[in-house]
C-alpha cells in the first residue's frame, strides 16, 4: 500500500516548510509527495526546490486555480490512496500509521478523519461526522448515512472539506469523470459532494489528524471585484449537480438545501463586509429567492428581510467568542 499526498502550493513561503516536514517526518518508503507550485510568485518555489527527500515530487506549473491543481496531482499519483494537504495546514506525525491500521481491514472507497482547527487563540477538536460511531460502513448501514448525511445536508452532515479524508485512488478517478473544472469555490464541494454519494465502503474515524489554520475575521473574498464570480460559481455549481442528478442520486430537495448554503455563504460575506448593495442584488435574484424561501435559520431569515445590520452583531460577535475562549 503506498499514499499520495497532493499539496497545492500558491504563495504560502511563511508556513510551507511546517507542511512538507510534517508529512516528511514518516519516514515510510511507501509514501510520495506531489507538491504541485500553481504559479507562485514568493518564495514557496525555492523552497520546494530546497528538499532533497526522494519521495517529494516538485511540479511547477502555471497559475490555474487550486481545482485543476489538485486533480493534476490525482492524475499523477502512483499510490493506492490520495491525501489531500493544504501548503498552509500540517499534519500529525500518527497520520499514515492510523491509516494502515485502517486499511489493513479493507480498501474503503473514503475514509474520513477528524481534525483540529487551530485559531488565534485557542485549537478546536472537530469530527468528521457529529455523532456518528466509529467504525466501518457499507450496504445498506451505508446507503442510510448517504441518504441522511450527504444528500439531505442536515446538521449532522458528513465533512465536505478535501482534507482530513484518504480516498481510493481508483474511486477519485473514476468520480473525477463526473467534475466541472472552472469554478473558484466551493470547489471540495464539487468532488467531495459526488464522492460521498457514490461511495461503496466507508470509514469513519473522530481521531484528529489533521490542522486546519482559521483566520477569524478572514475572508473568502479577497475583493469586491470577485463577489459575481463567486455568486456565478454557485449557480454553476448548483446547476451541475442538478445535470449530474441521476448519476449522484440528488433529489430536488437535496438541490435546494445546496443552493441556499452556497448563496447564503456569498450573501454573508458581502454583508460582513458592508458591501450591502451587492448584497442586495444577489438577494433580488429569482434563484436566490426561491431558494432561501425554502431555508430556515435565523441567519437566513436576516438576510433574506435584509437586516444587515444584525446580521453583522451576530457575526462580530460570534468571531469573538471563537476566539477569545
Amino acid at each position: 500500500m503506498k499514499f499520495s499526498v497532493v499539496v497545492p502550493v500558491y504563495n504560502t513561503e511563511k508556513y510551507l516548510n511546517r507542511c512538507l516536514d510534517s508529512i516528511l517526518s514518516y519516514r515510510g518508503d511507501d509514501l510520495e509527495v506531489i507538491a504541485l507550485d500553481d504559479g507562485s510568485t514568493d518564495g514557496s518555489p525555492a523552497i520546494l526546490q530546497s528538499y532533497r527527500d526522494a519521495r517529494l515530487n516538485v511540479v511547477h506549473k502555471q497559475n490555474e486555480g487550486v481545482f485543476k491543481t489538485w486533480k493534476k496531482g490525482v492524475m499523477l499519483a502512483s499510490g493506492d490512496y490520495i491525501v489531500f494537504a493544504d501548503s498552509d495546514d500540517y499534519v500529525s506525525e500518527e497520520l499514515f500509521p492510523v491509516l494502515k491500521g485502517i486499511l489493513a481491514e479493507r480498501d474503503y472507497d473514503v475514509v474520513q478523519l477528524g481534525w483540529t482547527e487551530k485559531y488565534i487563540k485557542k485549537e478546536v477538536r472537530m469530527t468528521g461526522a457529529p455523532g456518528l460511531k466509529e467504525g466501518s460502513y457499507e450496504g445498506e448501514a451505508l446507503e442510510e448515512i448517504i441518504r441522511e448525511r450527504v444528500k439531505m445536508s442536515k446538521d449532522k452532515i458528513i465533512s465536505t472539506t478535501r482534507w482530513a479524508k484518504a480516498y481510493r485512488t481508483d474511486f477519485l478517478r473514476e468520480v473525477l469523470t463526473h467534475s466541472m473544472e472552472q469554478i473558484t469555490m466551493f470547489e471540495d464541494d464539487s468532488i467531495t459532494r459526488p464522492c460521498l454519494s457514490l461511495m461503496k465502503s466507508f470509514y469513519y474515524s473522530e481521531t484528529p489528524l489533521y490542522v486546519h489554520f482559521c483566520c477569524v475575521g478572514g475572508s473568502i473574498c479577497n475583493s469586491v471585484e470577485k463577489y459575481a464570480a463567486y455568486f456565478a460559481d454557485c449557480k454553476n455549481l448548483v446547476a451541475f449537480f442538478e445535470e449530474k442528478r441521476d448519476i449522484f442520486g440528488f433529489s430536488q430537495e437535496t438541490l435546494d438545501l445546496f443552493a441556499a448554503h452556497y448563496f447564503l455563504s456569498i450573501i454573508g460575506e458581502a454583508v460582513s463586509k458592508k458591501e450591502n448593495r451587492v448584497a442586495k442584488r444577489m438577494l433580488s435574484d429569482e434563484s436566490v429567492k426561491g431558494a432561501l424561501k425554502k431555508k430556515k435559520g435565523l441567519k437566513c431569515f436576516l438576510l433574506r428581510h435584509r437586516r444587515f445590520t444584525l446580521f453583522r452583531i451576530l457575526k462580530r460577535t460570534k468571531d469573538f467568542i471563537i476566539n477569545r475562549y
